[in-house]
């Protein structure tokens, strides 16, 4: 089943390093070198809502969301269709106006931050490999980089936004950037209440051999399927 929604805010509980580690890089934006990693990731200061031995403080809250989630799975055109209810429950000290809905599918868009910045040499850095030119070298392209491009270029990628409501099927304001979804409340959430969201969504499945992707359909040939592949 697909997730479309990751919701803000939550309480981000970062754990601290030793003060004597190792070499390594141990961090939590990738496997390069962040030059500016600052020193609040490595060692937190303990606070109300994470003490000193790493444990929730005092006052340590967590939002709490429920989903249910009816989806058609359309096979023949390798697509989602789905209808959301979401039950946001207010755990923060503070009144929301907001809330922001994480639509990770977008990233394969051709006009998404990901497609907009890839640079022709960089392809390659997770995916299907590409060389820059370098010296008396030309540069390449391999078939996986031209398949993968032949696929994102042939399909329509990202949510298809249908309809986005509150529990009492009054439309409710939204903006998309990127992979962020912004929906405006009707009225503000105060703390400790709960509030429903109902959202009409759809997309066409990547194809993961081709985009290499995390999420993504494979085709298996009949044979194989029979054979319990």
């Amino acid at each position: 089943m697909p997730k479309l929604v990751w919701l803000m805010p939550v309480l981000s509980i970062m754990s601290a390093t030793p003060a004597f580690a190792d070499g390594a890089i141990k961090q939590t934006k990738g496997d390069f070198e962040d030059k500016f990693r600052q020193l609040e990731e490595v060692l937190p200061t303990p606070n109300v809502y994470r003490n000193a031995a790493g444990e929730p403080g005092h006052q340590y809250w967590q939002q709490q969301v429920d989903y249910d989630i009816d989806v058609t799975l359309d096979e023949e055109k390798r697509r989602i269709d789905a209808s959301e209810e979401i039950v946001y429950h207010n755990n923060a000290p503070d009144t929301l106006k907001y809330l922001w809905i994480q639509l990770d599918q977008n990233k394969f868009r051709d006009d998404s931050m990901s497609a907009l910045t890839t640079t022709f040499g960089g392809i390659g850095n997770r995916g299907p490999a590409t060389s820059a030119a370098s010296g008396s070298s030309p540069a390449k392209l391999s078939m996986g980089a031209i398949r993968r491009q032949q696929f994102v270029d042939d399909n329509e990628l990202g949510y298809q936004i249908k309809k986005v409501t509150d529990g009492r099927g009054k439309p409710l304001h939204y903006v998309i950037v990127g992979t962020l979804m912004r929906v405006d409340l009707a009225e503000p959430l105060k703390p400790g209440k709960k509030t429903e969201l109902n959202i009409d969504f759809g997309y066409n499945i990547v194809e993961e051999d081709a985009v290499s992707a995390r999420s993504g359909y494979e085709h298996f040939p009949d044979d194989e399927r029979e054979g319990g592949n």
